[in-house]
């Protein structure tokens, strides 16, 4: 331990740390500044930048020791405060004014970033805006609107005013519904005072790491923990023995060990085998490595199709499907009729890849023992969850719990995309917490995210596509292999969404459709944005411009010629009755393409080395569960005293604008100024549940569950009004 003398925004501090500390965590965990994130911890990403000494520096990386007698400024030091208030700096006032900000995870970063560039050349040009963010991601926001918020911070800092903002046309103005409302932690978003999972600090808090096989197939023999179990500082060192309730869970399918025992297989290279409590994350390191674990390797299947073929290794012996976890398929029409009256046949294969989520915030889970305080009267477990209700029910089954004896309390989400819906650490911490009598966090590093939480399915794809030569399409046969990997989670879903709109958004009168989701030794796949149909739209739009070139048609009139329109039964037997706008979209596109070419749009050109071209694709997505599921959510609205309202709803707010939507939905139907709503997400205890965030469901299920709760209550109030009054309602 040294001494670090320090000046962090404007305020002196010795501290006392370890040489090896980094500035992030001095930050981060020595003067609790948590608006400092770390998502890599590898200075790949940039949102954890501070200025030292008025320099962007990448913190996760920056020795503390290196800043010593520097002064240093974080996101909390941005904006000014004094007696009459909190003035916000141009660049956070902007990103507010632009939307820049979404889940509000790297929104620090860039801040910081931004701030530094403008502290420097307050007139930066777009080249200049996106060299001084080049090593500053955002997963949400496609950085348009940080550009544009950057830009205007500068015309602020030289005293020419704002940019103007794109307020969306709307045709019936209304009460809340119409108006552009702030979300209401927006300033908490670009203050650093939002707080995520890893941000929540608790007394007697211990630190968790995971043991995962190192082979993707194997034979469990023999797991030792006595090297482990000794070390100074370890608080507990749990294995499948020591799981109260079942070793199971899964999304669907019960399919998914907590921990993998002995005489168990592990099934891919991210398999749990053994978790550890310690008194800090280094020694939780150090316990990992000591902990023996002699396996069988066994042979492995990493090629879906291959994993179809009855030679192929088993993932899991006891299914009397073998590697097969789901055959989905479509019918439509006679495919052998269309295909003969078809001029012109295009078939093809393709592959798409595995796919990282990306999200900049990596997963964490805090397990907080029951009766640990006044606050935590049952076993409670704090983390970003795009489907609570879910994670309660799963930890309860590993516990031996009943459902309601577990509490989950949602956390604001730093990204998701699909990727925060399966289990991560959230039962760990929960065996852990209850096994040590103390608070446990267990943040996934980096690597950890990368290998071992789910991903989006790989597929092969084989597209059959037939159509006239006046451009009507006649036919599409596929035949898909989805890649769940080493256990189920939402694969027959996504892939059964994936069969379903493998004949893209157009009129197809006959159609063959056969999907196999195929258990595999690989990373397990899970939802992912766009959810299965990303991989059909790829291998549709593939054959479809080879057909338009084939026929001799240009690419958009052929779609045009073929999209879908109201009165169109779709492949799965939809008929479509309103709201298709398919048409108008192309129209759109095709418009924005041509102009300013003054007449002489051309699809691709060279400038010296540089190629340039356009290109034109479709594809739909369905809103809600579909499938036939029942798609549900519940909420309540509360009126108090002083004229607020609340709304409950388990639902999570991912940068999306959830908590503005459902305030707005509350304000319009009961007539009240939206500041008049607060709104309470994701907290099982206290909030009835909204299902799954998923799906871009929320706003209309959510909403209209909202929408409905306040018509009552407005009745209800009514009434009693009218009741005191004398007076008929």
């Amino acid at each position: 331990m040294s001494l670090l003398k320090i000046t962090v925004n404007n305020v002196e501090h010795t501290l006392d740390v370890p040489q090896s500390r980094t500035l992030a965590e001095v930050l981060r965990y020595d003067l609790r500044l948590t608006g400092t994130k770390i998502g890599c911890n590898e200075a790949e990403c940039g949102i954890c930048t501070v200025h030292v000494n008025g320099v962007p520096v990448d913190s996760c990386i920056y020795p503390a020791f290196k800043a010593q007698g520097a002064q240093v400024k974080t996101i909390e030091g941005l904006a000014q405060i004094d007696e009459h208030g909190e003035y916000l700096h141009p660049v956070q006032a902007e990103f507010i004014n632009h939307c820049a900000v979404q889940c509000g995870f790297c929104t620090p970063g860039l801040i910081m970033t931004a701030a530094a560039l403008l502290d420097e050349n307050v007139s930066p040009t777009d080249k200049d805006i996106k060299i001084a963010l080049k090593d500053t991601y955002c997963r949400c926001t496609g950085y348009t609107s940080v550009i544009n918020a950057i830009k205007s911070a500068g015309k602020v800092m030289r005293g020419e005013g704002t940019l103007p903002v794109n307020e969306p046309q709307v045709g019936e103005v209304m009460h809340s519904i119409s108006r552009s409302e702030p979300v209401p932690d927006i300033v908490d978003r670009v203050t650093g005072r939002a707080k995520y999972t890893d941000d929540y600090v608790f007394d007697g808090m211990l630190f968790a790491r995971t043991l995962r096989s190192r082979f993707p197939h194997a034979r469990v023999l023999k797991i030792d923990t006595s090297k482990a179990e000794a070390l100074e500082g370890v608080r507990a060192v749990l294995t499948a023995k020591d799981i109260p309730g079942d070793n199971i869970h899964g999304l669907v399918h019960s399919d998914w060990p907590v921990l993998c025992a002995e005489g168990d297989k592990v099934r891919y290279m991210g398999d749990a085998v053994a978790i550890v409590a310690a008194d800090t994350q280094e020694i939780a390191d150090q316990a990992i490595a000591l902990i023996d674990v002699k396996y069988e390797p066994l042979p492995i299947v990493t090629d879906p199709e291959y994993a179809h073929s009855p030679d192929a290794p088993l993932v899991h012996e006891e299914r009397e499907d073998g590697n097969l976890l789901k055959h989905i398929k479509v019918r439509h029409g006679d495919i052998e009729r269309g295909f003969a009256e078809a001029d012109v046949i295009i078939e093809r294969e393709y592959h798409t890849p595995t796919t990282e989520h990306a999200f900049l915030e990596p997963e964490c889970a805090i397990g907080i023992p029951a009766g640990w305080d006044s606050a935590h009267q049952k076993l409670t477990v704090y983390v970003g969850s795009q489907i609570p209700y879910q994670d309660r029910n799963q930890i309860a089954r590993a516990m031996g719990l009943k459902d309601d004896e577990v509490r989950v309390r949602g956390t604001l989400i730093g990204g998701g995309f699909g990727g925060k819906e399966d289990i991560a650490g959230q039962i760990h911490v929960a065996m852990l917490a209850a096994a040590t009598g103390h608070p446990v966090k267990m943040l996934y590093t980096r690597q950890e995210s990368l290998l071992f939480h789910p991903k989006r399915h790989a597929t092969i794809i084989r597209i059959k596509t037939g159509a006239t030569k006046d451009g009507r399409l006649t036919a599409v046969q596929a035949e898909l292999y989805g890649d769940a990997g080493a256990y189920a989670s939402l694969s027959d879903k996504v892939m059964t969404r994936a069969t379903t709109h493998a004949t893209g958004p157009y009129n197809v009168p006959n159609a063959k459709i056969d999907c196999y989701a195929m258990y595999t030794n690989n990373v397990p796949s899970g939802a992912f944005r766009g959810f299965g149909v990303t991989q059909s739209a790829f291998a549709v739009e593939q054959n479809m411009d080879l057909v338009a070139e084939a026929i001799g048609m240009d690419a958009v009139e052929f779609r045009r010629i073929n999209a879908q329109k109201v009165g169109v039964t779709t492949a799965t037997g939809q008929l479509l009755r309103e709201s298709v706008g398919l048409l108008e979209t192309i129209d759109q596109c095709d418009r924005d393409m041509r102009a300013g070419a003054n007449g002489d749009f051309k699809w691709g050109w060279r400038e010296g080395d540089l190629a340039f071209g356009w290109g034109i694709a479709c594809a739909y997505k369905n809103t809600g569960l579909g499938g036939g599921a029942p798609d549900k959510s519940n909420a309540e609205v509360e009126a108090f005293d002083d004229g607020t309202v609340e709304v409950r709803c388990s639902s999570a707010d991912m940068g999306q604008g959830l908590v503005a939507v459902l305030a707005q939905c509350a304000a319009e139907e009961l007539g009240l100024p939206y500041r008049n709503v607060r709104v309470l997400l994701s907290d099982t205890d206290l909030t009835p549940d909204g299902g799954p965030t998923t799906a871009s469901r929320q706003t209309y299920m959510s909403g209209n569950a909202v929408r409905l709760a306040a018509e009552g209550l407005r009745q209800v109030l009514t009434s009693v009004i009218a009741e005191e009054l004398d007076y008929a309602p």
